[in-house]
């Protein structure tokens, strides 16, 4: 199965599966969400479209409507559980890619690679910092849709990895629009062609602590930044609102903080 809904596993299961395999699909936004972020994505994009793939950085500072998926409940319960409540929405991209000839490209890439260069650690002894995201907004009901492919438990390796090299146990994330997928930013991952008749529509969040650098515009020069909620703020790295904004109920607490005052 390369999909459900959030109802069908918990939180700590879905936790246990980024851990063990390192990804796992979160389940499928309500049509409406779905729609608005689409809705959203195409009118940023929309001279673009067609004439060339659009890799669109900074993709939560194009519309305020994005906003609306940062803390959907299914998702931020999973990134507190890997993470803690003390983080943000560090890189975000919008994906548009209509169908083209085969390109041959592998694309294999890990995320925060400069990170595991400066610490000079091998992937498996690095710590988690960075919870990447993908939201399909059109359906990948084939590989060969633009799916989004990974290699289950790579963010585990001893040995080192070519991104030229083919992957041969790549694994394809497949599902509907509106489908919600989570890897640990250390797997290896890339985009497969689309080689479908559908544009491929999708859009990208780097979940990270508050205190790793932003690779975003500052919301501080998005116009609508005041009508959005605290919790809202706070993913998107607002810094005049408390980083532990999440302790008044806002975000979902962290049971780790109770132990930790217990012991």
């Amino acid at each position: 199965m390369t999909y459900g809904s959030p109802t069908q596993t918990t939180t700590g299961e879905l936790a246990q599966s980024v851990a063990d395999d390192g990804w796992a699909v979160i389940g499928v936004l309500d049509r409406s969400l779905s729609q608005r972020l689409l809705l959203a994505i195409d009118e940023v994009t929309t001279e673009d479209v067609g004439a060339a793939p659009v890799h669109q950085l900074s993709g939560l500072a194009q519309h305020p409507d994005l906003a609306c998926v940062v803390d959907w409940p299914p998702l931020l319960d999973l990134v507190v559980e890997l993470l803690s409540p003390n983080v943000y929405v560090n890189h975000s991209h919008l994906d548009v890619h209509p169908p083209h000839p085969p390109t041959g490209g592998h694309r294999w890439h890990r995320d925060n690679g400069l990170m595991g260069r400066d610490m000079r650690l091998l992937w498996r002894d690095q710590p988690r910092v960075t919870l990447k995201v993908a939201i399909y907004l059109t359906d990948v009901k084939d590989a060969d849709d633009g799916a989004l492919e990974v290699v289950p438990r790579s963010h585990l390796d001893t040995a080192s990895r070519s991104p030229t090299e083919a992957q041969p146990d790549g694994v394809p994330i497949l599902g509907p629009a509106g489908t919600v997928a989570a890897f640990d930013a250390r797997l290896w991952h890339r985009r497969r062609d689309n080689l479908g008749t559908r544009v491929r529509r999708a859009m990208f969040l780097a979940y990270s602590y508050r205190w790793l650098t932003s690779r975003d515009t500052p919301f501080g020069r998005v116009p609508e930044w005041a009508a959005l909620s605290p919790v809202r703020r706070q993913l998107l790295g607002e810094p005049t609102v408390d980083p532990f904004y999440w302790a008044s109920g806002e975000l979902p607490l962290d049971a780790r903080a109770d132990e930790a005052l217990a012991a």
